[in-house]
């Protein structure tokens, strides 16, 4: 199953989307695609080394639409195999302690290099070719906001999970997500981050309001944030409790997955 891990900025995908893959990986052979052209610390809080991004494999970026998608599959995709991530060439992927799989498609980090849009191409035309085994599923962790909607990267996707802090611009962005799932005929989940008990009622009301409901709330939980400050392996204690509750609530911890 192929999930991509959305909302707006500072929501916590990041996190989830580690935290998620923890409690897969005990019964799932996981990987973590980063599709998020910004962030820059995925690979430390998964505890695993930063691999070479995949764009590099292909030409580098400005090589992306001058290939076209075809052409793009075809350089993936191992001989009589299809595109799998196992197959790529070891130094475009890296794996946690827990043996989670991380592949970067690519970051913008140079003044005046252009915009992210061919990442987005790039990332749309892997997850539409990407064969995965019965055991495997693949998250796949999101720029802020909307702009992979823009570009059609959900094409190649099973479900859309959207992460939403306790804020009235993520919930408004979580209905606009869900609408869009809704007509792509994709499975949407979405999930409060960050909340504390005074505040978890009203989040559930808001979401209500912004037309969708939450599949489950997950704590503020400080060994998350001082983790995230010191850049090291993300911790957590009340939010992986959540996250694992989440995950059973939507049915993804289960004996097989759909």
């Amino acid at each position: 199953m192929k999930i991509m891990v959305c909302g707006k900025g500072g929501s916590g995908k990041s996190a989830l989307t580690v935290l998620m893959a923890r409690v897969l990986s005990k019964n799932y052979d996981v990987n973590i695609v980063d599709s998020d052209e910004s962030n820059a610390l995925l690979h430390q809080m998964l505890g695993a080394e930063p691999p070479t991004p995949l764009v590099e494999y292909l030409g580098g970026k400005g090589n992306i639409f001058k290939q076209g998608e075809v052409n793009i599959v075809k350089a993936l995709a191992a001989a009589g195999r299809g595109v799998r991530l196992a197959d790529l060439p070891s130094k475009y992927m890296s794996s946690s302690p827990e043996g989670i799989r991380l592949v970067t498609i690519g970051k913008v980090r140079e003044y005046g290099e252009g915009c992210a849009c061919p990442f987005n191409f790039l990332a749309r035309a892997l997850l539409k070719s990407l064969i995965l085994d019965d055991n495997e599923v693949v998250l796949v962790d999101t720029e802020a906001g909307v702009e992979h909607l823009g570009r059609g990267v959900e094409e190649g996707c099973d479900a859309i999970l959207t992460i939403a802090d306790p804020t009235a611009e993520s919930l408004v962005l979580a209905g606009i997500l869900n609408k869009e799932a809704t007509r792509l005929d994709k499975k949407f989940w979405l999930v409060a981050n960050k909340i504390t008990p005074s505040i978890a009622d009203a989040v559930a009301m808001k979401a209500k309001d912004a037309g969708v409901e939450t599949e489950g709330l997950v704590r503020f939980d400080e060994e998350v944030f001082k983790s995230s400050l010191e850049g090291a392996a993300l911790k957590a204690k009340e939010a992986l409790a959540d996250v694992e509750a989440v995950l059973k609530n939507i049915g993804l911890i289960a004996d097989s997955l759909p």
